[in-house]
């Protein structure tokens, strides 16, 4: 996170006060956006100046022994633990729209727990019924999130914890505004949610989306259960339920 301090200039009071105010009044008059004495254009816009006040305004205080993070144009926020530190990542060209975010949540120990993406443009595949698997939902609970999705096929955001079943259980935790399938079945779980236009299609969980693997794809990155009961009892435990109150806790411009 980058901070930039504004600096204060203090000059001793004297018998120079009448030039000090004229240079002063010529520094201020170069300073309102007028003409440039080398017809350059104005630094900024009047709505660029609106945009900036927009992004001054303060953060809300985050709950005893956690911090406030908050990108460089404040389009959104989140609280975390106080040890926990925020980094940001490089991702692939083409899936996500120009200008967008993405950063990694990880704890004191290092471990990533979530990772958080704007702006996703990427398609995710559909498939015929008769190719979906059953999916499980242990665990679901409402946001305070306020977003652009309005549609039909959408639903308020919630929190949610899902399992996909393939040669294992495959698990998933996140947002969406998503329903996951019909009949309790699905090829591929999503966890985005449509944002405002700055902010896009959006993710904050532990993956985009998650689909059946096969046993030679199932890498040390994908979390999977040998039954829902060991998948329960794993997102029952004290610091899951931290990363579920971050994940919970974000909020867009605006909304602070």
């Amino acid at each position: 996170m980058n901070g930039i301090a504004a600096r204060s200039i203090t000059t001793p009071l004297g018998g120079r006060a009448v030039a000090l105010g004229v240079v002063l009044l010529i520094l201020l008059t170069g300073c309102s956006g007028g003409p440039d004495p080398q017809g350059a254009a104005p630094a900024s816009s009047p709505a660029q100046a609106r945009e900036s006040v927009v992004a001054a305004e303060p953060l809300r205080e985050a709950r005893k022994g956690w911090k406030m993070f908050a990108d460089p144009n404040r389009l959104l926020s989140f609280e975390l633990p106080a040890a926990w530190v925020v980094q940001p990542v490089k991702v692939e060209s083409g899936e996500y729209s120009p200008n967008s975010l993405h950063y990694a949540v990880r704890t004191a120990d290092g471990d990533l727990v979530a990772e958080l993406h704007t702006g996703i443009i990427r398609k995710f595949p559909d498939c015929a019924q008769e190719k979906s698997v059953p999916y499980t939902v242990i665990a679901s609970s409402p946001t305070e999130l306020v977003t652009a999705a309005d549609s039909t096929n959408t639903i308020e955001p919630r929190f949610v914890v899902r399992l996909m079943q393939g040669f294992t259980f495959f698990s998933s935790y996140g947002i969406t505004d998503q329903v996951g399938g019909a009949d309790g079945r699905a090829c591929v779980l999503t966890n985005t949610v449509q944002g405002p236009e700055k902010v896009g299609r959006f993710s904050f969980g532990d993956a985009e989306a998650v689909a059946p693997k096969s046993p030679a794809d199932t890498g040390p990155g994908t979390l999977t259960f040998p039954t829902i009961a060991k998948a329960e009892k794993h997102f029952d435990s004290q610091q899951f339920r931290t990363v579920q109150q971050m994940i919970r806790s974000l909020r867009l411009s605006g909304q602070q």
